[in-house]
């Protein structure tokens, strides 16, 4: 097993273990490290690959701790939700400078903002206890917006925590990020 390899499967387990700890233990609703993981998955991860698995993982795993959800479609919504940091930590390893900054930027905001918005609304449109009415659906948000502000509040979190850390493993190793990328442009 090569050194880059070695070093890709402690990152990814560290990840992981990070993720489904972090999502599985008595927190605030949705104050959780999910957005961070993947977003820094999608970022570190050359392939695409383990970018997906790592929050499939962390979900499928830290299921298994956690109650179930209200119905299919509201756990299908969920995991849908996990698309929107991967691609915003892919985009943000392709960016450089202060794009890469706004990607990282946005990975604060608009996953917490889409998840609320559609998981929202997915609990509604399954017939919860909601009414089946536009009232209904504006009762289910506002609900909600607790919910949303603590899982605002755990993404810029764990994302100030998980880049510092990136940035401090940047300066004992100046050139990683950079180096992993020249060797799989080399690779294509």
């Amino acid at each position: 097993m090569n050194r880059d390899t070695l070093r890709d499967l402690t990152v990814f387990s560290l990840l992981l273990a990070f993720g489904v700890v972090g999502r599985s233990i008595d927190h605030a609703w949705n104050f959780t490290p999910l957005t961070a993981v993947t977003a820094l998955g999608a970022f570190y991860f050359r392939s695409w690959l383990p970018a997906i698995l790592l929050p499939s993982a962390v979900l499928a795993i830290s299921d298994l701790f956690l109650p179930s959800h209200d119905s299919w479609p509201v756990q299908v919504s969920v995991h849908a939700m996990a698309v929107i940091p991967l691609l915003l930590g892919r985009a943000a390893r392709g960016a450089a400078g202060w794009r890469r900054v706004a990607f990282w930027g946005l990975c604060g905001f608009v996953p917490a903002t889409a998840f609320f918005l559609v998981t929202n609304f997915a609990v509604w449109a399954s017939k919860s206890m909601y009414a089946d009415s536009f009232a209904g659906l504006v009762d289910c948000y506002t609900q909600a917006l607790p919910f949303y502000r603590t899982m605002l509040a755990g993404d810029v979190c764990f994302l100030s925590l998980m880049t510092a850390c990136l940035a401090a493993a940047h300066l004992l190793q100046p050139g990683m990020i950079a180096q992993r990328e020249d060797a799989s442009e080399l690779r294509r």
